[in-house]
């Protein structure tokens, strides 16, 4: 026989309030087009450490990686690189196309 569940459902945030925290969120963040994939070599230790503090703290990786950047560049004044760096052809993989 099966077991009998209730659910509850929280109920859903207004688009005023959502429209605010994406207002609030764009003051400390740039956001210039679609994300970038990025890897990179880690030291296994901070690795660890890493899931070991998303496990108990309910993040992801990408989650604390990304606040840890937010934190370490916001007391940095950052200057844009030169358009001729900038601006010079990729070296990689090409980007697949929109159609396949």
């Amino acid at each position: 026989m099966a077991k009998e569940r209730k659910f509850d459902f929280a109920p859903l945030p207004r688009v005023a309030d959502i429209q605010e925290e994406v207002d609030n969120n764009k003051t400390n963040e740039v956001t210039d087009g679609a994300p970038t994939k990025v890897t990179f070599d880690c030291d296994y230790i901070l690795m660890e450490n890493m899931k070991d503090y998303g496990y108990w703290e309910g993040l992801t990786q990408k989650d604390i990686i990304l606040e840890s950047l937010k934190l370490y560049f916001q007391d940095k004044e950052i200057r844009p690189r030169p358009d001729k760096i900038r601006n010079r052809t990729k070296v990689g993989r090409k980007p697949k196309s929109a159609s396949e």
